[in-house]
């Protein structure tokens, strides 16, 4: 016989969970011979096993993968002295598996400025920090974090983390818009808006 005959076990990969929660020891008791066992992990169906179990009883529980939380695994302990001797014990294996992978993401600052033409009108008397802005792109959980930088849609060079924006020569009031994106996955993107203006001198 073997005990214990049944058993609740967690994935090995389940999330928060203790690793002892996810193996058990089983005992084998042999009467009127010798009292060595061999054991072996099957499916319900007689195919192989998805956790292992060592020859000492103790079962440790697979990864989920694609297994449902409420696998079932047959533990199988054969008498070494006679292999027709068997006797068999149920695990049932639970839970949702690891925590998903975090998805890609990527935060561009500042959101909105407003700028001035570099020359127009009386742009000239506006300060040039106030003609350009640096925006910074802030990928998060990316295997790759270089990023492109787009203005109205026309691909900027550098895959820097950092973009200085220059405002052009001059033209009407717009809003333009800045984008930093994965260049590893361009679906992965935030966008910054820059409103352009001119200054009239006396400023009224």
């Amino acid at each position: 016989m073997v005990q214990p005959p049944r058993a609740q076990l967690y994935f090995h990969d389940e999330r928060w969970i203790d690793p002892i929660d996810t193996q058990l020891r089983f005992e084998a008791v042999v009467y009127n011979t010798d009292h060595s066992v061999h054991w072996e992990v099957f499916a319900p169906n007689g195919g192989p096993g998805h956790g292992t179990i060592d020859q000492t009883g103790l079962y440790n529980a697979p990864d989920k993968g694609a297994l449902p939380s409420g696998t079932s695994e047959l533990i199988v302990a054969t008498a070494r002295a006679d292999p027709l001797r068997k006797a068999f014990a149920w695990v049932t294996l639970i839970g949702l598996g690891p925590l998903p992978a975090p998805v890609p993401e990527i935060e561009i600052w500042p959101k909105r400025v407003t700028l001035y033409y570099e020359s127009f009108f009386d742009n000239r008397y506006i300060d040039g920090s106030n003609k350009r802005q640096i925006f910074r792109a802030f990928p998060a959980d990316a295997p790759d974090p270089r990023v492109r930088w787009l203005v109205n849609g026309a691909v900027q060079p550098g895959t820097d983390p950092w973009f200085t924006y220059i405002a052009p020569n001059g033209g009407g009031t717009a809003e333009v818009t800045v984008v930093a994106q994965l260049l590893a996955d361009a679906a992965v993107q935030d966008d910054a808006k820059v409103t352009l203006l001119n200054y009239q001198w006396p400023g009224f």
